[in-house]
């Protein structure tokens, strides 16, 4: 994982936009999340590495604001390891991101729903978080496996929305062109680097 201040820079950026998202949704009690957006763009952009950097880095950032938001740092990791190593999800294909998301959300929805029922007992700050206290309510069942239905539901929706955004913005051709102008300048510097080394060690 090589860094650059561009690179360091569109890091930065993508933690704003899952802080600014992510507040967004926890504000309005959405029963989505919008907390990955930022990361998907990263690992789309720049790989697993910088995807499960930008996902760490803003769970720390959203505890801020929302205290429990650290300990659902797996699911973060989750999220930016699999937009990284999956190319298939950034292809600009509408109809194949139904079925495309699921190697991201069902992962996710797992650890989420673990977290969620054996660390806060069910109830977190989290808007979906009251639906599965009105099933609770109305059904029979273990308290894992309502968390897992509520979170397979909401996790794929949410990384739907948020799949669906970036990879538009991604497969645009401004956007392709920023991204090949920095790999240039970063492959360039390496290069006038690696000459300069050379040079003084002749």
């Amino acid at each position: 994982m090589k860094f650059g201040s561009k690179k360091v820079t569109f890091v930065a950026l993508c933690v704003a936009i899952n802080c600014v998202s992510a507040w967004f949704a926890f504000s309005l009690k959405l029963p989505v999340y919008l907390d990955s957006i930022g990361t998907i763009m990263a690992g789309f952009s720049f790989g697993p590495a910088f995807g499960v950097l930008t996902g760490v880095i803003s769970a720390f950032v959203n505890s801020i604001g929302d205290s429990i938001a650290i300990y659902f740092m797996p699911t973060q990791i989750i999220v930016g390891f699999t937009s990284g190593y999956f190319g298939f999800l950034k292809k600009d294909n509408f109809k194949s991101k139904f079925y495309l998301t699921l190697a991201m959300s069902i992962p996710v929805a797992i650890s989420s729903s673990l977290i969620a029922t054996y660390l806060f007992g069910t109830v977190t700050t989290a808007g979906s978080s009251y639906i599965v206290q009105a099933l609770r309510a109305i059904l029979d069942l273990s308290d894992f496996v309502i968390v897992f239905v509520v979170q397979i539901i909401t996790d794929y929706a949410d990384k739907l929305i948020s799949i669906l955004l970036v990879s538009k913005i991604y497969n645009m051709k401004s956007f392709q062109n920023i991204l090949k102008k920095w790999k240039c300048f970063n492959q360039k510097c390496l290069i006038e680097a690696f000459f300069y080394w050379n040079q003084r060690n002749k």
